[in-house]
């Protein structure tokens, strides 16, 4: 990262996830629209640690690569399985010196757990599992070949631009509960109508989902009557 960012023909934005569960920041996705309308081919997308259940990433990349280290294996980081399942690369990394025996042991056991996982991406073979050295860059240019392999079978067979579409699509669902989340607080009758509600689920009055309907219903009135 420290090399790219001197690079000047690429540009380097940092994103805070500021509490955001599945890896990326609220705006992430619009970042990644713009930098490819500026007219950026290449755009990087890098994380921050990852859980089961924390796969929204999924949803704003063509091709999510797994970094793990080496002797991280064990049982598979069984909190890991969500992600695993969903990355089309896996890529082991510390891969030289004393390290390099746990790293291919690391590769193996995730090699022969892939092979159970169903492939998410149509016409991928089982993902590749690469050794690499960010030390020394062995192994950077095999990863590069890979990338460059699943571009083309994805545009190829036209799968590409289908998952372009699911994901254009989950993210206007996405900003649509966003929005209205971010409306609610921040409408001063809204606000204290959400109080209120908060006040009679805690005294058992009334159900999670009775309440959420009321609230959307005063949120459209709302903007019936502006």
């Amino acid at each position: 990262m420290t090399e790219l960012s001197r690079h000047d023909r690429a540009f380097v934005r940092p994103s805070p996830s500021r509490g955001t569960l599945g890896g990326i920041a609220a705006y992430t996705n619009d970042a990644i629209c713009l930098c490819q309308a500026a007219g950026y081919d290449l755009v990087f997308v890098e994380t921050v640690g990852l859980g089961q259940s924390e796969v929204e990433i999924c949803e704003g990349v063509d091709m999510l690569i797994l970094l793990v280290p080496p002797a991280g294996g064990d049982e598979l980081q069984g909190v890991k399985k969500g992600i695993v399942e969903m990355a089309s690369m896996l890529v082991v990394n510390k891969a030289d010196g004393n390290l390099l025996p746990a790293a291919r042991t690391t590769a193996a056991d995730y090699g022969a757990a892939m092979r159970f996982f169903r492939n998410r991406d149509d016409g991928w073979d089982v993902p590749p599992i690469l050794l690499v050295s960010a030390k020394t860059g062995e192994g950077m240019e095999r990863v590069w070949e890979e990338i460059c392999r699943f571009r083309r079978i994805m545009v190829e067979s036209g799968e590409l631009d289908k998952k372009r579409q699911r994901q254009s699509q989950y993210w206007m669902h996405k900003n649509v509960r966003d929005l209205i989340v971010s409306r609610a607080r921040s409408d001063p009758v809204l606000r204290e109508q959400a109080k209120r509600l908060e006040t009679e689920l805690t005294k058992g009055l009334i159900t999670p989902r009775a309440a959420a309907t009321e609230l959307v219903d005063s949120l459209t009135q709302s903007n019936l009557n502006r």
